[in-house]
């Protein structure tokens, strides 16, 4: 099952799930709503604490990648083309990386898909994870 971990003194987010996982997150990313349930990581060191759900929905601009400090859920809105194109992104990734490798997507000026002041998210295969058939 996918995790989320958050760093609280950072904001930073870090998701990891199966290949098959990834490639379901993508196609609910490109449907523009939607929620996906975590697995519960018990003890998330060097991280402050793991979410609960990932929650997806279309809003006007590009995509905003979010998590309250006290909050449960990575929150991910944004118009249509552009959480298509994050999804692009995750796909791809879980498709063509090795298992060591991470995807960082993170904001810059002039970025194709992130808004100004969206949280930087780390994207990594789970290797570990036992799939449910």
């Amino acid at each position: 099952m996918m995790k989320v971990l958050r760093d609280d003194s950072t904001g930073e987010l870090e998701l990891s799930g199966t290949r098959s996982e990834l490639m379901a997150l993508g196609r609910k990313l490109r449907s523009g709503d939607g929620k996906t349930l975590l697995a519960k990581v018990p003890d998330p060191f060097p991280y402050s604490r793991s979410l609960l759900r990932i929650e997806i929905r279309q809003a006007s601009g590009k995509v905003r990648i979010s998590s309250s400090e006290r909050g449960e859920a990575l929150d991910v809105e944004g118009r249509l083309l552009f959480l298509s194109l994050l999804a692009e992104n995750i796909e791809g990734f879980a498709l063509e990386a090795d298992q060591s490798d991470h995807l960082h997507v993170d904001y810059f000026p002039e970025h194709d898909y992130l808004t100004g002041g969206s949280g930087s998210l780390v994207v990594a295969i789970d290797c570990n994870a036992v799939q449910v058939p």
